[in-house]
């Protein structure tokens, strides 16, 4: 060796000896924030074919053969004092969609005005729909926005599947219903000739090469009916469209029925075969007979602790995560909405639409009230997204409901199913936002107010009203505006044209939306774990917070939905790429240290994951290829094959079990690596100085929790918490962590929480990209 390498080989042995050995953290009793509360998670909405399926009944698309109604907000490109040219030139809706619905200005000097829309005509380029109607009694302007609103009736098979065989068919029934209806009408099915047949039919958990929901044990299909054409039978077949085993009946049988409306009720005994896979039918076959049907159920036997209108799994789910909130945003399926179809019975729930690009709405949403019962069930406080177009009158009758006396009229409505004690005294706050997402109008066109200004002063006349009604106490309500994430400005010009009507303003920092660098697991990973830092650091998080601060001093910052946002990227990325990243360990620990950072570093404590279920959504890459990525659901299913938990669902669950009253302040010292993280394309991240550690602590009283993530791909971590001095019980000690950074749930369980107790947890190392949860009560 020449003495320049032994010279340089003593220097580089006296750097690294002079390193400290390891890293020291020390929980401090200074406290950051006060009243923190539990990450929240969105419920999203019902499906009947993935792990959307979430009601006890299992019949969910249209079970009371209700007609529709139609609520769309149409941005006028053209303006005048009678007609209305929308700015979408690709709607979908024919000449006459819209005739004889009311329509109201929302915007501008003539907001407010209403009138009735007399013809309705598909536009000519580069205009959209046209409305015309009676005058107005002000001039609205052009780029005003105006909400519209038809009632639909009819249709009653929407959302079944009809086979109809010599002359017969279905009609709405209107007139005849079976006593004490809730509804506003059934479903008359005529096939009274000689060769005369109609079928019936609905199926549910139909993704193609998956189950959600295994059929185990007693279950009950009820059903309302009348006979129009003497003593005739109705065949009903039940059955289990198993690809893996063959079809499985669970239920063949011939029910003759009563001149006089009847409830009938059918007990089934089923038990699907391990692994089965395929649609789960329900038929209703006629012959030569003419027949009245109504309210329709397949419900599985009550079991002890869940009184709540969804499945065992899906409480069970939700009591493992322990939200502090429940986010409900349904997907779309209410928010053409009225507050009528809002808090309506199941069977009495109209199905409403209102994008654009459809002309038939075939699901109902859940309820208002059925989401209720929910969150008290799951201790965690409601967050209820309205309609975009709810209107101030409505806010006011949403108030009576949630906190009014029995002598409103909604107050009474909230007492005759069966909860006569206001919903403001079970829960700490209720939060109220108007409308999802409105700077989306690609996503959701017909839903969307997609101006700040327009939507802020929207907003501010809608919260106004509640604060002016007898029945609101300002101490039990959050009113919630929603906001663009990545736009700051959008944020400023809301909060303008709000003038203080809100208390929060809710935004949406999606993590890795944009995957287009999958050379190597660093490149993909890296940045990912970067992309936290940077963003509640000096990115859109920390610049939202300026904008809250400057524009709103006082109001909260909030976040609504929060994921991996992966779903779109290079045409270089494949299949493959997109299964090993977005459901992996390393998604699910980015998430859950980016709402901790956004805890710690922004003071956010209303954050709500998304979502609970939604199996696979679309990947659209710059080639224009589709593929699928598994978002946005934290579950693989609830109760189907699997039962399983993906990596971000299982880490926000370590942490809301170790989330105290007061965050406090960890004090690092010896080593603390970091990170430079060079230009990526994968979201355009690039940061310097990424902690590799990122530490969180909580106390309330003598109990303490500390939670640690070791960032690091490929290095274990050493590490020294100091000040330690538990009780005789010692530490609880919860470790998220895998083989590889990849691993993930979605066909078999690769990651998993395990959990031990420890007398002695202050030495310890954490193992690369790793979460590990400590908590105790101190003596």
């Amino acid at each position: 060796m020449s003495w320049r390498n032994a010279v340089a080989c003593a220097a580089i042995l006296a750097s690294v000896a002079a390193l400290p050995a390891q890293t020291t953290v020390t929980v401090t009793p200074r406290v950051l924030h006060r009243g923190v509360k539990r990450f929240g998670i969105n419920l999203s909405g019902q499906t009947f074919y993935d792990s959307g399926q979430m009601a006890r009944n299992l019949i969910q698309r249209n079970p009371g053969f209700e007609g529709e109604t139609w609520q769309t907000v149409l941005r006028c490109k053209h303006f005048g004092r009678s007609s209305c040219s929308d700015e979408n030139e690709y709607t979908v809706w024919p000449d006459g969609f819209l005739d004889g619905a009311w329509a109201q200005v929302l915007s501008g000097p003539a907001a407010g005005a209403i009138s009735r829309v007399t013809e309705s005509h598909a536009g000519i380029s580069p205009l959209g729909y046209t409305l015309n109607f009676n005058t107005l009694d002000r001039q609205p302007r052009d780029n005003d926005f105006l909400l519209v609103r038809a009632d639909k009736p009819g249709d009653p098979t929407a959302g079944w599947w009809t086979n109809f065989q010599c002359g017969a068919n279905a009609q709405a029934e209107r007139t005849d219903l079976p006593p004490n209806a809730i509804g506003h009408q059934t479903l008359r099915l005529n096939a009274l000739s000689g060769c005369g047949s109609a079928e019936l039919t609905t199926y549910f958990d139909t993704l193609e090469g998956h189950s959600f929901v295994h059929l185990h044990g007693n279950y009950t299909l009820t059903f309302k009916a009348k006979s129009l054409s003497g003593a005739k039978p109705l065949h009903i077949i039940l059955q289990r469209l198993d690809t893996q085993h063959g079809a499985e009946n669970f239920l063949d049988k011939q029910v003759t029925l009563s001149p006089q409306w009847h409830e009938y009720s059918l007990s089934i005994a089923a038990n699907d075969k391990p692994g089965a896979i395929g649609s789960v039918r329900l038929q209703f076959l006629l012959e030569s007979a003419s027949i009245l049907m109504d309210d329709v159920s397949l419900t599985p036997a009550r079991s002890a602790g869940n009184t709540t209108a969804f499945r065992d799994e899906v409480v069970a789910a939700l009591r493992e995560y322990k939200p502090g909130i429940l986010r409900f945003m349904d997907n779309g399926a209410n928010f053409g909405a009225s507050l009528d179809d809002l808090l309506a019975p199941q069977f009495a729930r109209r199905r409403t639409g209102y994008s654009t690009q459809s002309q038939r709405s075939e699901d109902i949403a859940l309820g208002v009230p059925e989401v209720l019962e929910l969150s008290a069930a799951v201790g965690a406080e409601p967050w209820i997204s309205l309609p975009a177009g709810f209107s101030p009158w409505e806010m006011q009758g949403l108030i009576d409901y949630l906190s009014g006396p029995t002598t409103t009229h909604y107050g009474a409505m909230r007492a005759a199913a069966g909860h006569a004690r206001p919903w403001s005294d079970v829960f700490p706050t209720i939060h109220l936002e108007l409308g999802n997402e409105q700077w989306n109008v690609m996503s959701f066109a017909g839903a969307a107010i997609h101006d700040p200004t327009a939507y802020g002063q929207r907003a501010a006349a809608v919260f106004n009203a509640a604060r002016h009604s007898p029945s609101f106490n300002d101490a039990h309500y959050d009113l919630v505006a929603g906001s663009w994430f990545a736009v700051p400005w959008w944020s400023e010009q809301e909060a303008k044209a709000l003038n203080g009507a809100a208390d929060s303003l809710a935004v949406a920092p999606y993590l890795f939306s944009e995957f287009n660098d999958a050379s190597s697991s660093e490149a993909i990973f890296g940045s990912m774990f970067a992309q936290p830092e940077e963003l509640n650091s000096n990115g859109f998080m920390a610049q939202q917070r300026d904008t809250l601060n400057k524009f709103a001093a006082g109001k909260k910052l909030s976040v609504y939905e929060v994921n991996l946002g992966t779903a779109t990227g290079s045409a270089n990325i494949t299949q493959d790429a997109i299964d090993t990243t977005v459901p992996s360990l390393g998604g699910g620990l980015a998430v859950a240290d980016h709402m901790l950072l956004m805890l710690r570093e922004l003071g956010i404590s209303d954050q709500c994951f998304f979502a609970l279920p939604e199996f696979s959504n679309g990947f659209t890459s710059s080639g224009g290829s589709k593929r699928n990525t598994p978002l946005w659901g934290g579950v693989v299913d609830m109760g189907g094959n699997t039962n399983a938990r993906r990596p971000a669902f299982l880490a926000l669950e370590a942490v809301n079990h170790a989330l105290l009253a007061n965050m406090v302040a960890v004090q690092t010292s010896g080593l603390n690596p970091t990170w430079s993280q060079a230009a990526s394309t994968n979201d355009k991240i690039a940061a310097g100085n990424i902690h590799q550690l990122q530490s969180f602590a909580f106390a309330d009283g003598a109990k303490r929790s500390l939670i640690l993530f070791n960032l690091s791909r490929t290095q274990a971590l050493p590490l020294n918490i100091a000040a330690m001095n538990p009780t005789a019980a010692g530490v609880t000690v919860t470790t998220l962590t895998s083989a590889r950074i990849t691993d993930n749930n979605e066909h078999g369980e690769q990651v998993k929480l395990r959990t031990a107790n420890e007398k002695n947890a202050a030495t310890r190392s954490l193992p690369p990209f790793s979460m590990t949860v400590l908590t105790w009560t101190e003596r």
